[in-house]
């Protein structure tokens, strides 16, 4: 075993991880938990984690309230997500990438009362993971749930196939930005080598998921730049998609992914937020992009139903668009102006 590779098997707290090895190995049938609206940390953990029980011989079962992205088609066994849980003949759950069980949709809403008395183990890196189930493994210094699969893989002595190690390097991939954001730690890029080590290759990520999209998608991208407005100098900036924006484009829901860090990584932004509302006219989702010092999971518990991390996150919105917009982008100028007032202050305090 290679030093990272051992070092890597000794990152989770033990009783955690024995906790979770005691559920996990009486279990006959295990339903995977994805969240709604998956990206690629939720999937690939789910598909990862599959891979490993099916090489155990275990029943595995991929579970989310929304369809994969056609951008993840590649992911081995992405078919075998199903919607529903079905007769619910499972005796573990396993949530992913979540810690509260209305973030897994209508899968939550229709197998509430089972869900809510099954044995259910949580897994989850976001920092403002509650935590559900008998056990929990929350770590939000992990860039990715992906992550801490890989950590649990190496401590539990879980099976990993080439199937696996890929469907969680998709995980890490995602989550990072390709291992741009600042949550990409040493241990980040450690465990992604040791998946290259097990057989998974970055190149059908990269080229899924960053570099071939859709024209239709191609075409919203631009309809949402062409709209985007600003404020506070150009360090807000925020942008919109109804379903007027995607029958004007010809996308699909799914191809609205990562609009917010596209408006982020225009100069001089701190804050950036897209906003969308499809199907359900009285319901806005927030995307929310930040700088630092800027918390986007704290603003996003504020304003709705939401978290994330420091730098990403989301919520809902009891609203429609044309109210969400206003009342969302008011409090936003409000933390830049505080910032800039601390900001001033403390440059003041520190001067000779």
């Amino acid at each position: 075993m290679s030093t990272s590779a051992t070092a890597l098997a000794s990152q989770l707290p033990a009783d955690q991880v024995a906790r979770a090895v005691a559920l996990l190995r009486p279990a006959r049938r295990v339903a995977l938990l994805a969240h709604e609206h998956p990206d690629g940390d939720c999937l690939g953990s789910a598909l990862g984690l599959a891979h490993m029980l099916w090489a155990l011989g275990k029943g595995a079962v991929p579970c989310c309230a929304d369809p994969p992205p056609r951008a993840f088609s590649f992911l081995p066994a992405q078919e075998r997500f199903q919607q529903d849980l079905g007769d619910e003949d499972f005796d573990l759950v396993i949530a992913l990438d979540a810690g509260e069980l209305p973030r897994f949709g209508s899968l939550y809403e229709r197998h509430r009362s089972f869900l809510e008395q099954v044995p259910l183990l949580n897994i989850d890196h976001h920092i403002s993971s509650a935590g559900c189930g008998q056990v929990t493994i929350i770590d939000p210094t992990a860039a990715a749930t992906a992550e801490l699969l890989v950590l649990f893989q190496q401590q539990a002595q879980l099976p990993l196939t080439p199937e696996a190690a890929l469907c969680l390097l998709t995980g890490l991939m995602t989550d990072t930005g390709s291992f741009q954001f600042p949550s990409t730690t040493s241990r980040t890029l450690e465990a992604a080598a040791l998946l290259l080590r097990a057989g998974a290759s970055p190149e059908p990520i990269a080229q899924a998921v960053f570099r071939t999209h859709p024209l239709a998608q191609e075409r919203l991208r631009a309809r949402v730049l062409l709209q985007a407005q600003t404020a506070c100098d150009g360090q807000l900036i925020w942008s919109w998609a109804s379903d007027a924006t995607l029958a004007e484009t010809g996308a699909l829901p799914e191809m609205d992914d990562n609009l917010a860090g596209l408006l982020r990584d225009i100069e001089g932004v701190k804050i950036a937020a897209f906003f969308k509302s499809y199907g359900d006219p009285g319901t806005t989702r927030l995307s929310l992009r930040c700088a630092a010092p800027y918390n986007a999971a704290e603003i996003c518990q504020r304003l709705g139903r939401g978290g994330g991390h420091a730098r990403a996150a989301g919520a809902a919105l009891d609203l429609p668009l044309e109210q969400a917009i206003p009342f969302v982008v008011a409090r936003l100028e409000d933390e830049l102006r505080r910032g800039k007032e601390q900001w001033t202050a403390s440059s003041t305090s520190t001067s000779p």
